[in-house]
């Protein structure tokens, strides 16, 4: 059951997502939720390996913004409809910042409704 809400963009290319040991982009944010997120890539991840990952995205005032977290695989599936691999991840350990930057994503959409 999924502990709390995911926050899903309209952009699929809002938010990438690259390996940060080796700097190459693995895919975008397909949602967010303080837990984990759904990855959009090109290539299938491995159900249960372990991701170090660098979030990156511009906010609403043009600054980049970077985020480093440790994310699993929990499931991995080829969506047909959208020719994208998708992939479940949650959080590994605590991340403040990853923490922030969801809650703070979350809180700018309940300014603007």
């Amino acid at each position: 059951m999924r502990q709390s809400s995911r926050i899903t963009f309209r952009s699929t290319f809002r938010i990438k997502i690259s390996d940060r040991e080796s700097d190459t982009l693995i895919g975008y944010a397909g949602d967010l939720s303080e837990c984990g997120m759904k990855l959009l890539g090109d290539t299938l991840v491995e159900p249960g390996s372990e991701l170090k990952l660098r979030i990156r995205m511009r906010d609403r005032e043009g600054e980049m913004r970077q985020v480093d977290v440790d994310m699993a695989c929990q499931w991995s599936q080829e969506n047909i409809r959208t020719g994208f691999f998708e992939a479940g991840l949650s959080l590994l350990g605590e991340s403040s910042q990853y923490v922030e930057l969801v809650e703070g994503m979350r809180n700018k959409r309940k300014t603007q409704a």
